[in-house]
């Protein structure tokens, strides 16, 4: 067998190590002090500043400390097993004094302990001075000579202990003799949309924010360890225990990624989940807007679907109908309305106007001596004397105003179709087709809303309003072809016209014209056929022949011949109806003929010299 090897670390080194860098933040030391107060039972800490004697001192009534070896050995805890096993105690946190101080005294039972670490790393000791004293210490006190407060501002040790104090339940904390003020765990920030979390291994609060941010703090034992990452939108405080977490020794400035943190995540997202949702459902509308990037971020849009409810407006309601009108014109006229409190707040601004300006009787008398206070809900300004005048205008409070209330949506009834308040302009043509069929329309509040529908579109009968269109197709038929009287005539003077644009034979016809206007909406599975009487020529693409309804012939005074010399009878036929001739010219296909490039010059031309 070989010479066996052991590990062995050189003390002074490690020292030098410990004081230079282990500890990232310099006021680790209170948290570690007050940490070692609370495993020694102790029910008060007191912390005194001692600026002008570069001296801090830290004290506890907890038990007193039999074995100074275990405050200086590093892994290894004096403290009782209940202690060891609700908690985690590395041995080390002692040394975070190291770094703020040279020259360490501590006072416990009938012993003085001096930790002269200058001494010590000059001189190469590894000795503790250990005395025992007459006057015996019911507790722990450490005094930290040679402060450097150029590292650590009193100012910034008295803000620390007011935080462990707020936070730190176990025990009274003190600073330079003044009780610090607890802080109830739950207890928020006052936040619209918030929630306490009191679990037995995790306290606090989580609040919705209204922009992005990541400010979900971590505290452990009163002091902060850190931020929880990609948590955006939310805001609070989590206390936990070692239970919850495993923290990063010697320090605990950061989160162990293992097993217990991904379960911990789970569940914060959970809690910020039900926030959101209960938020949603129960908030104020304007409190809503306000916070939906954070609910649309956590809100579950699968349990809330069937829960929530909408600006459902019925278009056959003329009421509903004028306020979706509405919408669109003052949205046209104010670019910054966003939101439907908004809208509301500018339908009851243009209501008191209007209230306003209208008076029964008006009296004015010159001498007032007092005036009665300025009507509530009103804003005034005047002018300073030689300026251009004044105004008067009602002032709305929006906060004040009741919410225009939603409601659940009926999935068994006929089609529903949505936009977005942002879309109100751009869907405005969609308005009257819905009134028309008197369909219901919902109006989304907010991009969460939006998404949702979205949703419950591809499960129920809920579509958006882009999808209502109007497919129309034209279908006519011409019929009792036989030429009567004077119909002989106008066919001549068609005939005509056909040469006169480029064809050799006739494309015109004449009988009982008859044209069926067919609409159908695809998304509605509805189709509506309506004959259409304003129709008198239309062209007809299979036949490529233009037919015109005999009823324009009975307008006339066409004389009953086939004569070839033309009066003013036949050119008021011709130019009566060549509106309607060349717009179904246009349509017609001149097959080996070059088209005309204006129709209505070369027909106008030709009659003028016939």
């Amino acid at each position: 067998m070989t010479n066996p090897v052991e590990v062995k670390v050189n003390v002074i080194n490690q020292l030098k190590l410990l004081r230079q860098s282990t500890f990232k933040d310099k006021l680790s030391f209170l948290d570690e002090d007050i940490q070692n107060a609370q495993r020694a039972k102790a029910t008060e800490v007191k912390v005194s500043v001692d600026y002008y004697n570069d001296k801090v001192t830290i004290e506890n009534n907890g038990k007193i400390l039999l074995n100074p070896q275990a405050l200086f050995s590093i892994a290894e805890s004096e403290w009782d097993e209940d202690i060891q096993k609700s908690e985690s105690p590395f041995g080390m946190g002692f040394f975070s004094n190291i770094t703020v101080s040279d020259y360490i005294e501590v006072f416990t039972g009938n012993k003085h302990i001096i930790f002269n670490v200058s001494d010590m790393i000059q001189n190469n000791k590894t000795e503790i001075e250990v005395n025992d004293i007459g006057d015996t210490y019911d507790g722990f006190k450490l005094i930290l000579n040679n402060f450097d407060f150029s590292q650590v501002s009193s100012s910034s040790i008295r803000e620390r202990v007011e935080m462990l104090g707020k936070y730190i339940h176990e025990l009274d904390i003190y600073c330079d003799g003044k009780l610090q003020e607890k802080k109830d765990l739950t207890e928020g920030d006052g936040s619209v949309f918030n929630s306490k979390i009191n679990d037995e291994t995790l306290k606090g609060w989580i609040a919705l924010h209204t922009g992005f941010c990541q400010d979900l703090n971590v505290f452990y034992k009163g002091r902060f360890v850190t931020k929880l990452e990609n948590l955006y939108y939310v805001k609070g405080d989590l206390h936990i225990t070692d239970k919850t977490l495993n923290l990063t020794s010697p320090d605990r400035k950061d989160i162990i990624r293992d097993n217990k943190y991904y379960d911990f995540l789970k569940s914060v997202k959970t809690y910020i989940q039900e926030l959101a949702n209960n938020s949603f459902l129960t908030g104020e509308q304007k409190y809503i807007d306000n916070h939906i990037d954070s609910i649309s971020y956590y809100a579950d849009k699968e349990k809330l679907k069937n829960e929530m409810t909408f600006l459902i407006f019925n278009t056959e309601d003329e009421k509903d109908s004028k306020y979706l009108s509405g919408i669109a014109l003052a949205k046209r006229d104010n670019v910054e309305m966003k939101t439907i409190n908004q809208y509301e707040v500018f339908l009851n601004s243009k209501a008191a106007k209007q209230s306003e300006s209208n008076y029964d009787e008006i009296e004015i008398e010159s001498d007032v001596k007092s005036k009665a206070p300025q009507a509530e809900g009103v804003r005034s300004w005047r002018g300073d004397e030689g300026s251009s005048g004044g105004r008067s205008e009602p002032e709305i409070d929006g906060d004040k105003l009741e919410e225009k209330k939603g409601k659940q949506i009926d999935f068994d009834s006929e089609p529903v179709f949505w936009l977005g308040f942002d879309q109100v302009i751009e869907q405005e043509d969609k308005f009257k087709i819905a009134e028309y069929y008197k369909l219901k329309i919902i109006v989304s509040r907010n991009k969460f809303e939006s998404s949702v529908l979205e949703l419950l579109g591809k499960e129920q009968s809920i579509v958006h309003i882009s999808q209502l269109t109007e497919k129309t197709k034209i279908r006519a038929s011409l019929s009792n072809t036989e030429l009567q009287s004077t119909e002989g005539r106008a066919m001549m003077l068609l005939d005509m016209i056909s040469r006169m644009v480029g064809f050799n034979r006739n494309v015109f016809a004449i009988g009982d014209l008859m044209v069926l206007k067919e609409t159908s909406v695809e998304v509605l599975n509805h189709t509506i056929e309506a004959i259409e009487d304003k129709f008198t020529a239309i062209h007809d693409a299979k036949n490529n022949k233009i037919y015109i309804d005999r009823t324009v012939i009975d307008k006339t005074n066409l004389r009953n011949d086939l004569d070839d010399n033309l009066d003013i009878e036949d050119y008021k036929f011709i130019l009566f109806n060549l509106k309607e001739i060349v717009r179904e010219l246009h349509l017609i296909n001149f097959e080996n003929n070059k088209k005309p490039d204006d129709l209505y010059e070369r027909i106008i031309n030709t009659l003028a010299i016939a």
